[in-house]
């Protein structure tokens, strides 16, 4: 089963050494290859250097060809960010008119409204003490409105950065 793994033989691996044997014939088949060992390289000369015990492995595994440096990997790290973020966006919200951003503009002034007006009733006259549950009802007015207020900027950062396509309105 796990045959659909193994590598196509290659100069490389027909150097495995086979110390394990294969199976006998008369043994009942259960599927499973037999596992070859790497043959044991020498170990390093005593006069070798440390620098030259670095460069064994690399001289014998070239994994990258044209490795990047960090800023290369950044900047493609970055544009693979922006490539998901505008799929995922895309999935997600299926549509997306002005219309519905103009509310979310609304909404969070209503709420911008609320926790203001509940600030001054806190200074009014009439109130001869601040109880635990104002501060309470304070602070939930607050938190809901920066919540939206935060919305609001993703949501107008995400349109103008093309992850967020409006219905009905032009591309630049």
């Amino acid at each position: 089963m796990l045959s659909m793994f193994s590598k196509k033989p290659t100069p490389e691996n027909e150097k495995l050494n086979s110390k394990i044997d294969p199976k006998p014939a008369h043994a009942a088949s259960d599927n499973v290859t037999p596992l070859k060992m790497p043959v044991k390289t020498e170990p390093p000369r005593s006069g070798a250097t440390g620098a030259e015990n670095r460069q064994g492995p690399a001289r014998r595994l070239k994994i990258f060809e044209n490795v990047p440096n960090i800023g290369q990997y950044i900047y493609h790290l970055n544009s693979d960010i922006r490539a998901f973020t505008r799929a995922e966006t895309e999935a997600a919200v299926m549509k997306c008119t002005p219309v519905e951003v103009q509310r979310v503009a609304r909404l969070l002034a209503k709420l911008r409204g609320r926790y203001l007006a509940q600030v001054v009733d806190l200074g009014s006259l009439k109130r001869a003490s601040i109880g635990e549950m104002d501060i309470q009802n304070l602070r939930h007015a607050r938190e809901m409105a920066e919540e939206v207020e935060r919305g609001l900027a993703t949501l107008r950062e995400a349109v103008e950065k093309g992850d967020l396509q409006l219905d009905g309105v032009k591309a630049e």
